[in-house]
């Protein structure tokens, strides 16, 4: 959830405590009682409006979101998650290996060893993300 959604549903939860003790310490037999029950109504009532807003605001399309559509559909459509996730893997490995050999340049012998064992290692893996990620592209 983004972080206008949990601060929302934080203001809700804190009016709603607010309710509740309001209606703790009033008495049964004044008008407190009927402010309550309509404070609790409005509660709800501001409760389904926001889930409907959200509903609703989640099912329209403006028309940035119809072209994308349109190009992704033209270029075979939304690639599946794991090749996004190789293609994620890819980036995050070569910026590791950018980093491994900025660190080897200031390190110590002893340091400089395990750097080159881990750039080994970070190689390899990149070497099997990027096979697998021309064998995807080779079989369309």
């Amino acid at each position: 959830m983004s972080r206008k959604t949990d601060e929302i549903k934080k203001s809700i939860g804190r009016l709603e405590e607010i309710q509740q003790k309001f209606c703790e310490n009033v008495s049964p037999e004044g008008e407190g009682t009927l402010l309550c029950e309509q404070m609790k109504s409005e509660i709800q009532n501001l409760k389904l409006w926001i889930s409907m807003l959200y509903k609703y605001n989640g099912t329209s399309k403006s028309n940035a979101k119809v072209a994308a559509s349109r190009e992704n559909g033209k270029k075979g459509g939304r690639p599946p998650k794991f090749v996004t996730d190789l293609k994620k893997q890819k980036n995050e490995l070569e910026a590791l290996l950018s980093d491994l050999h900025s660190q080897q340049i200031s390190a110590s012998i002893e340091e400089e060893e395990k750097l080159t064992l881990q750039a080994e290692k970070a190689n390899l893996e990149l070497d099997a993300v990027n096979q697998k990620l021309s064998e995807l592209k080779n079989e369309k």
